[in-house]
């Protein structure tokens, strides 16, 4: 291997521009031009200074029998390589805009709007796919369905935003950036800039060509040092932020796995979810891994990583569409399983003249004159899910049940796995509902009704008296309060005056004082 190609792999594989290296070399991005172009051969002392760049020998640099070096690796994570990579893309497109003339900035713009539009065409073509699977999901107007949608459209969005500003990017830069008549450009732009900032430093005598190069570059890699630490301090601490949910979602697939074996063996079976969560976790470890990576700068096999990630993105893919297939043929009916009967709890109470009953306003009054004195309460409810008690006795005027839910029970447990395996879903929260008979004379149900209603009313009276004390006492508070800050701003003022008269009193004192003096020396004058 020639010295001219040793020199050019050298350099890309310690990530030297041509320039980079021709400010460590103090030379020009031309010379190191010309050496890798096997033009012409630097000198020994720049040869050295290579070595030590490099960390070779000169023997290994030199002799053309050496097919290969051993590059040292250096321990820098990829997170390193995407922040130097944005730098310079920032750098570059900074020296862009600056070489253009006004017709070349006017057709850039152009060109880039036409761009920007061409891609948010495109956002028609991912609103139909958007709209496509909401719509599969709204049919049941279910509020899980109705979540998932919601998470479709946020994924979806992502995607589109994701992919538009990449195309964009990337198309900024094969078009211009990378383009030779506008790179030329850049370069000469930059190199006219350093010499006559150059030029000018040298003849107003500050500093020579050499002492100048060596401090800029000190300067500049000084900045980008301290730069490059303050990004990857916030880029870790948002890496760490993302990888705690990763975890905790890993733990919830996890559980969510075991759990779909278990529903298989009970009869439960939807491909969809057990080929969706084994390649979701595939996923997270990919990203998890991918994160670690940056974090640590652990190597990793990259061609492993990206072919889990290709089909863990290809099976998601796989699953989710075979979901919408899944919950599209699930039917929802607006009922309680057929399995499930109302139990009935009855009580009776003695008729009383002030009785009455907290839950009339839900309860259906049943006229029957054979009840004679005595009033009858049925209650129907689900008793796997509900728990009423009715006060053994009327203790005072207002008799009235105790409810308590029970949301999840085994028995639950199986109508849910029953109904999933035949794929339907009823509607599980009619399971608390309760009905209640009062059954009565026809003069005892008036009068519960006038009882009831009485009741009502005094009670609505007690808000509003309660209503306008409590507005009668919040003035009132009002009022004391802004006599306190009268009184407030009254004393600040008093101890401004008491200040003022004290200080007028020392004032007074002190001629007090003189006078007394005065007077003792006229009292000495005239004794003598």
């Amino acid at each position: 291997m020639s010295f001219n190609e040793k020199l050019q792999k050298l350099r890309k594989a310690n990530g030297l521009s041509q320039e980079g290296l021709a400010d460590l070399l103090d030379v020009t991005r031309q010379s190191v031009s010309k050496w890798e172009s096997g033009t012409t051969y630097p000198e020994m002392d720049k040869l050295l200074s290579m070595c030590k760049i490099f960390k070779c020998s000169l023997d290994d640099l030199t002799n053309d029998d050496i097919t290969e070096i051993k590059i040292e690796d250096k321990k820098k994570s990829s997170i390193y390589t995407f922040v130097d990579s944005v730098l310079d893309f920032i750098n570059e497109t900074y020296h862009f805009f600056q070489s253009l003339t006004k017709k070349e900035l006017m057709s850039c713009i152009i060109v880039m709007g036409i761009t920007a539009v061409v891609l948010l065409l495109f956002r028609i073509l991912f609103l139909d796919v958007e709209n496509f699977f909401c719509s599969l999901l709204d049919t049941t107007h279910n509020d899980l369905f109705n979540l998932g949608s919601h998470v479709i459209s946020f994924i979806i969005n992502c995607c589109y935003w994701g992919l538009f500003l990449i195309i964009f990017f990337y198309t900024f830069r094969v078009v211009y950036l990378e383009n030779d008549k506008y790179k030329n450009s850049v370069v000469h732009k930059k190199e006219t800039v350093e010499k006559e900032r150059i030029t000018e430093k040298i003849i107003v005598g500050e500093v020579s060509p050499r002492k100048l190069s060596k401090s800029m570059t000190k300067s500049l890699d000084t900045l980008f040092r301290f730069l490059e630490k303050i990004v990857m301090f916030f880029v870790k601490l948002c890496v760490c932020f993302i990888i705690l949910p990763i975890l905790f979602i890993l733990f919830f697939l996890c559980a969510a796995f075991f759990i779909s074996l278990f529903l298989l063996f009970k009869g439960v079976f939807y491909i969809s979810v057990l080929m969706g969560i084994p390649f979701a976790i595939l996923f997270l470890l990919t990203i998890l891994e991918i994160l670690v990576y940056i974090m640590t700068g652990r190597k990793s096999n990259e061609k492993r990583l990206m072919i889990a990630f290709i089909v863990s993105i290809l099976g998601l893919g796989s699953s989710f569409g075979i979901l919408i297939l899944d919950i599209s043929s699930i039917s929802y009916i607006d009922e309680i399983p057929k399995q499930e009967k109302m139990d009935t709890l009855v009580k009776n109470y003695d008729m009383k003249d002030n009785l009455y009953f907290l839950f009339s306003h839900s309860a259906e009054y049943i006229v029957d004159n054979t009840l004679g004195d005595s009033v009858k309460v049925e209650v129907d409810y689900y008793k796997n899910y509900t728990n009423i008690v009715l006060p053994p006795e009327v203790n005072s005027s207002i008799p009235y049940y105790e409810r308590s839910y029970v949301f999840i029970n085994q028995h639950l447990l199986s109508i849910l796995i029953d109904d999933l395996s035949h794929r339907k879903i009823h509607n599980y929260e009619r399971l608390n509902d309760v009905k209640i008979r009062i059954y009565a004379t026809e003069e005892n149900v008036q009068i519960l009704k006038d009882n009831y209603q009485k009741e009502e009313a005094e009670f609505q009276k007690r808000q509003e008296e309660s209503e306008s004390d409590r507005n009668y006492y919040m003035g009132e508070i009002e009022r004391y309060q802004n006599r306190i800050t009268e009184l407030e701003e009254e004393k600040s003022t008093l101890d401004f005056n008491n200040q003022e008269l004290e200080q007028k009193v020392s004032e007074l004192q002190t001629e007090l004082d003189e006078y007394k003096r005065k007077v003792d020396k006229l009292q000495e004058i005239i004794t003598e």
